[in-house]
């Protein structure tokens, strides 16, 4: 006679000590933008303009001024945000992952092995949400991380004295971007920057991750051989035949839409820097769980509007 095991569930090894969690992008915007701290719900962005004319000289007398010097401003507002999270660790001990809790019934922390996975997915995908917020964010959508406050898409198309690029003053329109038409796109946005911001150290062109390959594969196709724009294919690389940059930023990922302008042109509002990466986690004893929230406020804006090249179709 042998073994009789057919009541047995088949054994399947557990690797406890193993909890997978997804790559998540890098989020890079909001490390080109100016921070402006301190802000509870709206701040201005003052500009100033002025008008100095030249008159004929050569001689004394009283002062005779003209032109105005005008002060405007544009209105940043933030969001405020929030996120919560409450976890019963005793849902734990009827699966596998009783493995990983600690002796005895009391459990006031998250076990450990799911811990340390949890932050990394927690801030992985908290820095994936604000990063498509600070580009497509729109309060009319649906979608909780976009509608908390308007992002840098939905401002500088509403905006008045932006530059399309998009036009037949530059070249020939397109409906869509593909790597037989990208290099053409780059000439056009090229061509359409203000000559007065066109040598600032900080103008960089940004557009989504799936625009640039395309970019990057129209280089290959030319057989550009002598031209090697980077060996990181989501770090900044030029313009072909130009000291312009051009910025891969998943926020605009997906986004039929390209923009230059200059770093210092471009506001991101917080009550607190780095406020949205901090994580407050407690344990309660009146309902025997584990919290977590997060809270912190967020907006965008831009400057001078009349010096922001857009190219939308």
């Amino acid at each position: 006679m042998g073994f009789v095991v057919t009541s047995l569930t088949n054994y399947v090894k557990t690797n406890e000590n193993i909890l997978l969690v997804k790559s998540f992008f890098e989020p890079k915007t909001a490390t080109y933008m100016q921070k402006l701290t301190g802000i509870k719900s709206s701040g201005q962005i003052p500009q100033l303009t002025d008008e100095m004319y030249w008159q004929t000289g050569g001689t004394c007398g009283l002062i005779n001024a003209s032109g105005d010097t005008s002060i405007t401003a544009r209105l940043l507002t933030v969001g405020k945000i929030k996120a919560e999270k409450s976890w019963c660790v005793a849902d734990l001990e009827s699966k596998y992952t009783q493995l990983l809790l600690s002796p005895g019934s009391q459990y006031e922390s998250l076990p450990g092995g799911i811990d340390q996975a949890f932050m990394e997915y927690v801030m992985g995908s908290q820095g994936e949400k604000v990063e498509q917020a600070i580009w497509q964010g729109d309060t009319t959508v649906w979608q909780d991380y976009l509608n908390k406050f308007d992002g840098l898409v939905k401002i500088i198309n509403a905006a008045s004295g932006t530059v399309q690029a998009n036009a037949t003053a530059y070249g020939t329109v397109v409906t869509s971007i593909t790597a037989a038409n990208a290099l053409s796109v780059g000439d056009m946005i090229y061509s359409a920057i203000p000559a007065a911001i066109l040598d600032k150290s900080d103008l960089k062109v940004f557009m989504g991750v799936d625009k640039a390959r395309l970019y990057l594969q129209a280089l290959k196709a030319a057989n550009l051989f002598h031209f090697n724009p980077s060996t990181d294919p989501l770090a900044e690389f030029p313009i072909y035949g130009t000291n312009i940059m051009i910025v891969p930023v998943h926020g605009l990922t997906g986004v039929n839409a390209l923009y230059a302008l200059r770093t210092s042109n471009m506001f991101l509002g917080v009550d607190l820097e780095n406020e949205e990466e901090e994580m407050r986690v407690w344990y309660s004893e009146d309902y025997d769980t584990v919290n977590l929230r997060v809270k912190f406020k967020m907006g965008t804006q831009v400057g001078i509007t009349s010096q922001i090249v857009k190219f939308t179709y």
